[in-house]
């Protein structure tokens, strides 16, 4: 957070007060971005950071830096986010997203309700990573076994469907989703009581309820992230480029990118691996998934899937909508599995062991 405060001191006088695109701004931008990804390699190597787990949480603040700064670049920041040094300096350097009034543009104050149900989803989500990697940790993270799914270079088979390795996918993009919940959650929890602001809570179980690829991306998975990645990818590609597909690759794109420099610095930089662990099988499952953004936008007026939305239960569809992309889930779960990152993860967190 201490970077933070120093991105956005630098940002709200240097690159907010120019209205247009200019030589400045773009090479401001360009220092925190070039700043933003060498940080952590300097931490690590001065504090002797090894584990995979704090090294992701280390991390985790200078990928929103990264798209905040992109943001203030291109001049998508949100209205409220400048309307003060101060709020600014606190919308910029926190890992979380603050609410911002849709009327007046300010950022809302928490409520008592609000702290409450922060405080409740603190408990709740520490309880279901706590039983769940207890669970995972018993079978190695593979609960169905080594389904020997290969890499991302080896292509798409019908091995990929099959359930054990299906199975196993399911699992640690579960295990994703709730490592992220309990980080956003804590996070949120003590943003929210240090600065009395209200905080967007990021994950909303878009494995068991999203209804579309869209609304798993958009409305359910790390909404931080996206919400960043909007202002600070998608907007200025379709505002300098008029193009809504290009402007949808390209925050693929872009994930795939930051989410390869995570499995480098995080389980790659410095360290001694067991295991394969491939660059570019990120990229590959980001692509994966804008392919089939694109399909969903070709057949999703059509009447018979209209039709069979309203007619097939909730669960169903979700189902559909998990299995577009569960078969080359491995892709993004192989760095961390044979990376070590799992085990890692275990140390930070209580486990329940058969005596």
């Amino acid at each position: 957070m201490a970077f933070g405060l120093l991105f956005s001191i630098i940002l709200y006088y240097l690159v907010l007060p120019d209205q247009k695109l200019s030589l400045r701004k773009l090479s401001v931008g360009t220092l925190l971005l070039a700043s933003s990804c060498l940080i952590p390699y300097i931490l690590f190597d001065a504090l002797s950071v090894n584990n995979t787990a704090v090294r992701f949480t280390i991390c985790t603040p200078l990928v929103l830096y990264m798209f905040k700064t992109l943001e203030a670049v291109f001049g998508f920041v949100p209205v409220g986010a400048k309307s003060s040094f101060k709020v600014y300096c606190q919308y910029f350097s926190v890992p979380t997203e603050l609410v911002f009034n849709k009327e007046s543009g300010e950022p809302e104050f928490a409520t008592m309700a609000d702290y409450i149900d922060s405080a409740k989803n603190v408990v709740l989500s520490v309880l279901r990573i706590c039983a769940l990697v207890s669970f995972l940790s018993y079978y190695n993270y593979t609960p169905f076994g080594d389904t020997s799914a290969g890499e991302f270079f080896d292509g798409v088979h019908l091995k990929h469907l099959q359930p054990r390795h299906l199975g196993n996918c399911f699992f640690i993009a579960v295990f994703f989703q709730q490592a992220l919940a309990l980080g956003d959650a804590c996070m949120g929890n003590a943003v929210q009581v240090i600065t009395g602001y209200k905080v967007l809570r990021s994950m909303r179980n878009p494995m068991l309820e999203a209804t579309s690829p869209s609304d798993f991306w958009g409305r359910r998975w790390n909404l931080i992230v996206h919400n960043v990645m909007k202002r600070g990818v998608y907007k200025p590609v379709r505002k300098y480029l008029n193009s809504v597909t290009l402007a949808s690759l390209m925050v693929f794109v872009a994930s795939g990118l930051f989410h390869e420099w995570l499995v480098h610095a995080v389980v790659v930089y410095g360290r001694m691996l067991s295991g394969n662990v491939h660059i570019g099988s990120n990229s590959a499952f980001f692509i994966w998934n804008f392919k089939v953004i694109m399909i969903e936008r070709l057949i999703v007026g059509s009447n018979i899937v209209q039709s069979l939305g309203r007619i097939t239960p909730r669960p169903i569809v979700t189902l559909a909508i998990i299995m577009s992309s569960l078969p080359v889930a491995h892709w993004f779960g192989n760095p961390y599995l044979n990376g070590g990152f799992f085990s890692d993860y275990e140390k930070c967190v209580f486990l329940l062991r058969k005596v």
